[in-house]
């Protein structure tokens, strides 16, 4: 699978995220090697990257952080522990075609995966 057909199916499910009202709207891109990116959302709130702190290794976490996207954000708290469990990084409805790229550079940059990488996308309305 090549990088335009990659990015086409992440703006495809991303934008249909945004177009619902409802809470609890959410994608996953699964890649061959299991590793995965997810977004929720609605048409209201826009998106939210959400990548679990318990898929990153040391180094894919470095490598998360050295991404502008998540070098300032919060990720989400264990409301009990109150400890990290994830790192988020948020759009606008109208920014889609930004968490697309974003998601492809996680593959690429964060995951380090090969450029021809597959995934399947897994879309909740």
């Amino acid at each position: 699978m090549n990088r335009k057909e990659r990015l086409t199916i992440f703006n495809t499910n991303l934008r249909e995220i945004v177009k619902e009202r409802r809470e609890g709207s959410f994608a996953i891109f699964n890649a061959s090697h299991d590793k995965f990116v997810q977004f929720a959302g609605d048409k209201e709130m826009g998106l939210v990257c959400d990548i679990p702190l318990t898929e990153l290794s040391e180094d894919e976490e470095r490598r998360l952080l050295a991404l502008e996207e998540f070098a300032t954000q919060k990720g989400a708290v264990d409301a009990n522990t109150e400890e990290q469990i994830s790192y988020q990084a948020s759009y606008e409805k109208e920014d889609v075609n930004k968490a697309a790229e974003l998601t492809e550079r996680i593959f690429i940059q964060v995951f380090k995966l090969p450029v021809n990488y597959s995934i399947v996308a897994e879309l909740k309305l």
